[in-house]
């Protein structure tokens, strides 16, 4: 099929497929417009010099699947703290696909509340986790779970 280039207004024939196509609003040419597209609504600074740009993009996107609110920018995102402020572990980046314990995360502090700003903070990835979903009684009940087995351990 051909379609016209999102950025320099080109025809071009293209073959990625109607799945594809629908997938997203613009299309380009070429890997040159698509950098420089992107550089025109001045995402492309982002990309390879801060973390926070990829926390963003994936937040964003999880927003939007999920039905929550969004309303973040990438200045809205804090700045990757070294120390988890929860469980006191050194955050650093993955080198490795997929997430680990150590991996920066965007928290939401009410998660009743969407992605906006102030309501949001930067903790490990274990942290994250360990806050997702859980209720100060059933973490109480964990708690008390672990001393037991440790009391009958020793």
């Amino acid at each position: 099929m051909e379609i016209k280039c999102h950025y320099c207004g080109k025809i071009f024939d293209y073959k990625e497929g109607i799945a594809h196509f629908k997938r997203t609003k613009h299309h380009y040419c070429s890997t040159r417009c698509q950098a420089s597209g992107k550089e025109k609504h001045g995402l492309a600074k982002w990309r390879n010099k801060d973390k926070r740009y990829n926390i963003w993009c994936d937040v964003k996107r999880r927003a939007k699947r999920k039905g929550k609110e969004f309303t973040l920018s990438i200045y809205d995102i804090p700045k990757i703290p070294s120390i988890c402020s929860v469980l006191g572990i050194q955050i650093k980046a993955n080198i490795v696909a997929g997430p680990l314990d150590s991996s920066p995360s965007l928290d939401r502090i009410d998660n009743k509340i969407g992605y906006i700003p102030g309501n949001v903070r930067i903790i490990s990835n274990r942290a994250n986790r360990l806050r997702q979903d859980a209720t100060i009684s059933e973490l109480k009940l964990i708690i008390k779970d672990n001393e037991n087995l440790q009391s009958k351990n020793k």
